[in-house]
């Protein structure tokens, strides 16, 4: 599971890992506002282009997000196969 922090004003995934950047933010850039929601918060990460990007947004499932992301990638990308590689949950 991801944790949404703050680090130099923006929003960074802190993970097992260590750090993500967010490459695509599709919902609130404020942690009080996530906070809030009556949605879930997810990392979808994505490589349709020549390298992976992360977005993050908010819905009610795993699915939905995903689905989220794949449309957006279509309509506003005008990408012709999406490669969707996962989905996390993200914790505030």
């Amino acid at each position: 599971m991801y944790k949404l922090t703050e680090e130099n004003n923006k929003l960074v995934l802190t993970g097992k890992y260590g750090t993500e950047s967010i490459h695509l933010i599709h919902c609130s850039n404020s942690i009080e506002d996530l906070k809030e929601d009556a949605c879930n918060i997810y990392m979808v990460a994505e490589e349709c282009t020549n390298f992976a990007r992360v977005h993050l947004l908010t819905d009610f499932s795993e699915d939905e997000a995903l689905q989220q992301v794949d449309s957006y990638l279509i309509e506003k990308e005008g990408v012709d196969e999406t490669h969707l590689i996962a989905v996390f949950k993200v914790s505030v």
